[in-house]
Formats: structure tokens, C-alpha cells, sequence
């Protein structure tokens, strides 16, 4: 592991006792920046808290294109000056996929030799009953010493919330007092800390930590039952620190079932990669932090193979290639709706070529959360309204999520069986509340509450509502694209994309016009598909940028151009500026290209008086916007994505100036330089030559680390 890597997972949270080094720093980056012909160069003048010069940028043009090929991997996603060639992949691997999901996780292998044969892991630690083609996400933190002994008892909590769940508040631990209370404290700080995980955590644990994925964005729109200030975690522990130990169960559980499957020699000498699944609208702070995260739980790093894609990314290589024969061909425009647990994402595809598969994004993919644990917490909630006070003891409770899970979501749909409306109550669902006193008034008879199909559609209808309002919008953005074309097929995968009636709604608002298809194993999907990455290759020829990156800095007044209120007088450069003006470098839906450098040219003046030795910090701050239209001036809909320091670069290395004024200053020529990637990108810096600032065809001498810091 390079020590840029180790810098940036330890910055992550990622503990000491995880790494065999301690570097400073985290480290994460945008997803999908821009391919353009003539990039702006900025100046822009750095100083200390001791000397407070203002920051000023200058922009130019380039005459060289900042789009080029790739010449060297980066060793890791933490940004290094020193560039690895990434050698030749082996003859024979063994290609594992990780779908981390809301609710449920997926793992799926194939070896190189039989690529065609790859199995998706339904036997886990736990299980009872059926084959499983997931795991539960959820894990529960225990001392070692006391895991075998009784768990204290606590009161079963309301209705309205998850036994342990993340953002129930529930500790599972009974109040002490006084001294009693500090000498069990003492004792607890002595033991280790385990855990159990997936089928292993009983669904009453009060221990139990589920929906931990959905911390990881922070960025996103938190439902109710994931608030974070009343999230329980164990002491010490970070939300990335509960995925890193989640997925190192999934990877120490997959090596026993490889070596059972090939045997323990063949595993020793053969190299494991893994393809791991991001949802495709988290931001780049939560895919780094996946990343961080995959790399402590021992998954190998970017530079060993492991590899990131995006959920609709790995349902769309695999639903093309389920769904045969079907009527699409080169050049066709599909979209997949992959609606899952937590998520409902949506990306358009052309098909570019079907043999090889060749895609290329059509219209910048959205999404939300949205996803089938909003169905449940819909259905919780209105049981806990029907019946009141009345509260369900955790095996009831576990009983009646059951039925709902199995019966209920799964099969629901707005007709009976023999296609008409049902309202006569014939086809009404029985919901089984045990403990729960008869009342003709709340319709519970037998230790069963009646709940009808418009209930349960009622229920539905409300999430359904955000999956059109989706599907509209990406239907909308594909139809006013530059490559506009009309959508052949949408293809419904996921856990959520199972459903009947999800189907039905999805069918009766396209009204035929777009076929709708739900290919075999849907939930399923992108695990599967991300095995077939993994073992053919990327086939995304383009993406689309999902945001606007720049840099805020101060420009030149222009009397023509700005109010005379708003022009600063700048010390070193001897001129009239204004400032907070935004250069952006990547636009919003601008296409990228896997291993594609993207560079950033800047040039900085640095105050003499700042710079301390003989080596100097160069520091630049990165700034997005979500909108369609970025403004040129920083205001509310632009946020600061991270700040990126270099490690210390000789003052030999900078141009050494001076105003009219007599003022010493420094000019540095560099650019940041964006490698992107399927799941992540790659940050350097490179420094221009000595005096030969902005010379065409002039290569640029890498400067080192960069440290990112995400806000």
C-alpha cells in the first residue's frame, strides 16, 4: 500500500490498528469531469494568517488541449507525484463483486478459466430456511468476553421505531448509577470489542446497527429513521469503521467459500480482485469513503485492481445481456431503473456497438432515496397508527415485518386475480399482530389486523410518486440532450424493481409507448453485472458529468463588466480586482472518458514573506455546483467540494518577482491534474518547467502527494 494511500485512509477515520503506517491526511475526489479543447489558466495568490494578502486569480488560454490520454495508473486514489505502471493482469484471476446495499448485501465470484460460471453466494453464516441470494446489512457490536453470556434485557421499543436500528436512540443498555456505573465502564474499556453481522444479528438484537450505509452521504437527504444525531455507534467507532468491519466479514466469509469451491492451493497462488458497487447518486466524499473503507477491510487498493462502479453501471451490462433475444440494436437509447433497498437510481445508455458492448451515457444520471425501506417504514407507521398505545413485542413485531416482507410488498398489486379491481375485502391481507387484543373497530379478529388494498396501496403510492417523478425527468433530460433520441425499453432491476406493482405503475405511465422489462434475477443484478466488469472489462465509453468543478478567484475589474462597488485593490498584482468570481473547468454534463487526464492550469503568486524555508505548500480549493446552469459568481448553489494541499515543493522550482512597487513575490505554473476513473478519481499536481510557463507540448514535473480534505 503506498504511503499516499495510507495518508488519505487515515485521514478517512480509518484506525492506526488498520494500517502498518500513520500518514496524515483524507483523500477523495470528484466523479465525472469534462474533456475540453482550451482551458483558462488562473493565478492565484496564496497567504498566511501572518500576512493576509488577498487571493487573486488571473484567467488565460492555453493553447494546448487538457484532455490526454493516460500515461501512468496512480498508485491509489490519494493523489501521488509518483506515478506506477499498473503491470499486465495475470492469466487467471479469480474476479469477486461486492453489492453493499441499504438493506441487503450481495457477493458473487467467477474464476477467469470458466468465466461463464460464476455463482452468486446463497449459503451465509446464520441462515436458516432457503437459499439467500443477499445478507442482511446489518451488523451488532459485542464485547467478547460476555458473548455467549445473556444480553441485558430492555423495554421493546414503540412501534414507530427499529430495535437498535441507526437512529433509534436505543443503547440496549439499562441505566446504572453513581460508582456502579463507573466501575462498569472500566471494565467494558478492558474487553475487545466483536461483532456478529448479517444472518447472524437476530432482527430483535437491541444491539442491531441497520441502514449504515446511508450514513456514508451525508450530502444526501437523511429520512427520518437515519437521524444522525441520534445514532447510537459503539465508542470510537465512525460510520466508515462500521463498513470497513461489515465488509471484511463479507470478504473473510467469501475466502471460505472460494476455498471450498477451488480448493486452498489454488486460492494461495491465484490473485483475487473486487468489483464494488457504489449507488450512482452518492457524492465523491461517500464513494471515497466506500473506497477507504474496501481498502482497510483488506480489498486490495485501485493499483492491485480494485475497481468501483456505479449500481445502474453493473444492472445495465447485466440486464442487456440476460434479456435476450430483445428488439434493441446499435444506437438505441435504454434506460435503467435500478430501485433497490435504500436508492432508486436512473441512467440513460446508447448502445454504442452490441458485440463487443460498447455505451456511452446519454443524459447525466439522477436518483434518490427512495428505495423499498421506505415502503416498510411507511408500513410500520401505519400500523402504529391503527393500533395506538398498543405496543408489539419484538417477536410479534418480527412476525408482522414477515408477512409484510413476504406477502405484502413482494406480491401486492391494484387488481384480484382475475384482473378486475378488488373491493369486496376478498382479497384483503390478514396481517398477524400477536398479543394484540380483538376490536372490531380496528379490524384486528384472531391475533390478525385487516388491512385492505387500498390501504395497502396507500402505502405504495406515495413512493411510487418519486420513482415517476424520476423516471419523467431522466425521460425529459434524454429527450433534450444533444444526442436526442427516443428511449427503446426501460429495464426495472433491483430488490424494489421485483415488485408487481411497481411494474404495473411503471407500464400504465409509459401507456405502452416504452417497453418496460424486468429481467430474471433483478435483485440480483448489479452484482452480477459487476462480475461481468470484472471479467470482460469496462464497457462505458462515456460519462457524463453529474456536476460543475471550478475554482473560486478573483479577476481583473472590468469596468464593462462589474459594478464599480465591487473592485478590490490588489497589493502584489498591482491592479483593481473582484472577487468570488468561479472559473469553471468541467461543466455539468460535459462527456469523460475512463483513464483520462483532465488538468487544471494555474499559475500563483506567493508573497516572499510567506514562504518559510526552502520548501513551500501549494494549496488549491476545488468548488462544485449541482445546478443546471453554474453562475459565475459564488453564491448559495456553490459549495466548496475539498481543499488539496501538495507536500512541500522546493522554492528553486518558483519564479522569483517583483511589482513596481519593489514587493518580492514568487509565480508558480502548474496545473492539477483529474485522472478519472469508473468510481473515482485520481489527483496530481504537475509543475511547469522553470520560465517556460504555458509552452506547448512543455510536460510538467510532478510535484508530489496531494492531500485532500473533503468539507
Amino acid at each position: 500500500m503506498t504511503t499516499a494511500l495510507r495518508s488519505s485512509l487515515h485521514g478517512l477515520g480509518i484506525s492506526d490498528a488498520r494500517l502498518s503506517a500513520v500518514v496524515e491526511s483524507p483523500t477523495t475526489t470528484p466523479t465525472a469531469p469534462t474533456a475540453t479543447t482550451t482551458i483558462p489558466t488562473t493565478t492565484t495568490t496564496t497567504t498566511t494568517a501572518a500576512a493576509p494578502t488577498p487571493t487573486t486569480t488571473t484567467p488565460t488560454t492555453p493553447s494546448k488541449s487538457n484532455l490526454k490520454p493516460t500515461k501512468t495508473a496512480s498508485p491509489s486514489f490519494s493523489t501521488t507525484s509518483t506515478a506506477v505502471e499498473k503491470p499486465e493482469p495475470p492469466a487467471e484471476r479469480i474476479i469477486v463483486g461486492i453489492d453493499f446495499g441499504t438493506t441487503h448485501s450481495a457477493v458473487a465470484w467467477a474464476h477467469t478459466s470458466t468465466p461463464e460460471e460464476y455463482e452468486v453466494i446463497t449459503q451465509w453464516p446464520g441462515q436458516s430456511g432457503n437459499d439467500w441470494g443477499k445478507v442482511p446489512s446489518d451488523i451488532a457490536y459485542i464485547k467478547t468476553a460476555t458473548r455467549d453470556s445473556t444480553p441485558t434485557p430492555t423495554p421493546a421499543p414503540a412501534l414507530g421505531e427499529r430495535p437498535g436500528s441507526v437512529g433509534s436512540g436505543k443503547s440496549g443498555k439499562t441505566a446504572k448509577s453513581g460508582g456502579e456505573e463507573g466501575e462498569e465502564k472500566e471494565e467494558e474499556e478492558e474487553k475487545e470489542l466483536g461483532y456478529k453481522w448479517g444472518f447472524e444479528v437476530s432482527p430483535t438484537d437491541p444491539n442491531k446497527l441497520a441502514y449504515i450505509k446511508i450514513l456514508l452521504d451525508p450530502s444526501q437527504p437523511r429520512p427520518t429513521f437515519v437521524e444522525p444525531k441520534k445514532t447510537v455507534l459503539p465508542k470510537g467507532k465512525q460510520p466508515v469503521d462500521i463498513v470497513t468491519d461489515y465488509l471484511t466479514a463479507l470478504k473473510s466469509y467469501t475466502y471460505l467459500t472460494l476455498s471450498r469451491r477451488l480448493g486452498r492451493s489454488v486460492l494461495s497462488t491465484t490473485p483475487v480482485e473486487y468489483v464494488l458497487t457504489v449507488p450512482a447518486v452518492w457524492s465523491d466524499k461517500a464513494r471515497q469513503l466506500t473506497l477507504a473503507a474496501a481498502v482497510a477491510a483488506g480489498l486490495g487498493d485501485p493499483a492491485t485492481g480494485l475497481r468501483l462502479i456505479t449500481e445502474p453501471e453493473g444492472a445495465a451490462e447485466y440486464a442487456l445481456r440476460s434479456i435476450r433475444p430483445n428488439a434493441m440494436k446499435a444506437g438505441d437509447c435504454f434506460t435503467v431503473c435500478d430501485a433497490g433497498g435504500g436508492t432508486v437510481d436512473l441512467i440513460t445508455y446508447r448502445i454504442a456497438s452490441l458485440l463487443p458492448l460498447q455505451l456511452n451515457e446519454v443524459a447525466v444520471g439522477t436518483g434518490a432515496l427512495c428505495g423499498a425501506v421506505y415502503l416498510d417504514r411507511r408500513f410500520e407507521d401505519f400500523v402504529a397508527a391503527r393500533l395506538g398505545a398498543t405496543v408489539l413485542a419484538p417477536r410479534a413485531r418480527l412476525q408482522m415485518m414477515q408477512y409484510w416482507e413476504t406477502y405484502m410488498k413482494r406480491e401486492f398489486t391494484d387488481s384480484s386475480p382475475d384482473g378486475e379491481a378488488a373491493d369486496d375485502g376478498a382479497t384483503d391481507f390478514w396481517v398477524p399482530v400477536m398479543g394484540v387484543a380483538d376490536s372490531d373497530a380496528l379490524g384486528i379478529r384472531g391475533g390478525f389486523l385487516r388491512v385492505t388494498r387500498a390501504e395497502v396501496k396507500g402505502i405504495f403510492d406515495p413512493v411510487i410518486t418519486q420513482v415517476l417523478s424520476l423516471l419523467a425527468a431522466q425521460v425529459q433530460s434524454v429527450l433534450a440532450s444533444p444526442a436526442a433520441a427516443p428511449i427503446s425499453a426501460i429495464l426495472l432491476v433491483g430488490g424494489f424493481g421485483s415488485s408487481e406493482y411497481l411494474f404495473q405503475r411503471i407500464t400504465a405511465w409509459s401507456g405502452s409507448s416504452i417497453p418496460i422489462m424486468q429481467p430474471r434475477n433483478a435483485w440480483t443484478a448489479v452484482v452480477r453485472g459487476a462480475i461481468i466488469r470484472g471479467l470482460a472489462g469496462p464497457v462505458i465509453q462515456t460519462r457524463l458529468s453529474r456536476r460543475h468543478y471550478g475554482v473560486v478567484h478573483d479577476a481583473r475589474y472590468d469596468a464593462a463588466k462589474h459594478a464599480e462597488a465591487e473592485r478590490v485593490w490588489h497589493e502584489l498584482r498591482c491592479e483593481w480586482v473582484v472577487r468570488n468570481r468561479v472559473q469553471w473547468y468541467i461543466r455539468r454534463g460535459t462527456p469523460t472518458r475512463d483513464s483520462r487526464v483532465i488538468s487544471f492550469p494555474f499559475y500563483r503568486t506567493i508573497n516572499a514573506r510567506d514562504v518559510v524555508g526552502e520548501a513551500h505548500r501549494l494549496r488549491t480549493e476545488l468548488w462544485v455546483c449541482d445546478d443546471v446552469e453554474a453562475p459565475e459568481k459564488r453564491g448559495p448553489g456553490v459549495r466548496k467540494l475539498c481543499s488539496m494541499v501538495s507536500e512541500p515543493v522546493s522554492v528553486d522550482r518558483f519564479v522569483k518577482m517583483r511589482n513596481e512597487k519593489g514587493a518580492v513575490f514568487y509565480r508558480v505554473d502548474y496545473s492539477l491534474d483529474m485522472t478519472v476513473t469508473g468510481g473515482n478519481v485520481v489527483y496530481e499536481m504537475s509543475l511547469e518547467a522553470k520560465g517556460r510557463a504555458g509552452a506547448e507540448g512543455e510536460e510538467g514535473r510532478r510535484v508530489g502527494r496531494v492531500e485532500v480534505q473533503y468539507e
